[in-house]
């Protein structure tokens, strides 16, 4: 790995900003290598600084992700003030989610699609948690720590309750129950799209808790 792309990934691994000092701590580089490169990787635009107090801090022009806490706290702060300025029962947030399908650029890998699509010819089963597992987290960035299990099957193979814990939405209050609206909506639209067939995702129990471990969602997921 070369100097220069050694120290744009550390630029671009650190979002807040870093200064020389810093990349030559995390790189192993001296100060004066450090300084060399990073006037090369602004001259192509690949980085750029700015003067922040006593520090010249330096930023990568494409960063490789946004810190998940302010992610976090940002879609929060947005779906708390949408339930308090547009409260409802979580109807239109659902359908919010289900029409974002169309717009949103899912990363699944070609066995979650195969996985998926396995459920249209087969009653649900418990080998579909592992298909679900798979692909819950590409579509929920918020919950990358999520727990799923299941509930219970109906005795048809037509619908599964699946309980979901270790959710960062679920507070001792709530507010931001909109959020599972909007994941419901969007795991219908998703299924519905890869099966061909009709299928209805509703939320059958929200329980906040203050203690992380007892607080869980309960989803029913039916296919028609």
């Amino acid at each position: 790995m070369n100097h220069e792309f050694k120290i744009l990934e550390c630029v671009r691994d650190k979002p807040g900003g870093v200064t020389v000092s810093d990349i030559s701590n995390f790189t192993g580089f001296s100060r004066n290598t450090v300084s060399k490169y990073v006037s090369i990787l602004e001259l192509k635009k690949q980085i750029f600084s700015k003067k922040i107090g006593a520090y010249r801090l330096f930023f990568a022009t494409k960063r490789n992700y946004i810190p998940l806490e302010l992610a976090i706290s940002y879609y929060k702060a947005l779906i708390s003030r949408f339930k308090k300025h547009i409260p409802d029962t979580g109807g239109l947030a659902k359908k919010i989610g289900k029409e974002a399908v169309a717009d949103i650029k899912f990363t699944f890998g070609p066995n979650v699609y195969k996985q998926m699509k396995s459920l249209k010819d087969n009653p649900i089963s418990r080998v579909h948690l592992e298909s679900f597992r798979s692909f819950y987290p590409v579509y929920d960035p918020f919950s990358p720590e999520i727990e799923i299990s299941i509930v219970n099957i109906d005795p048809k193979g037509k619908s599964a309750t699946f309980r979901f814990k270790n959710s960062p939405f679920l507070s001792d209050t709530k507010d931001f129950d909109y959020h599972i609206y909007i994941i419901c909506g969007i795991t219908e639209g998703i299924l519905e799209r890869e099966l061909k067939t009709k299928v209805s995702c509703e939320i059958k129990e929200i329980h906040p808790s203050k203690k992380k471990e007892d607080a869980f969602f309960d989803v029913i997921i039916k296919l028609t």
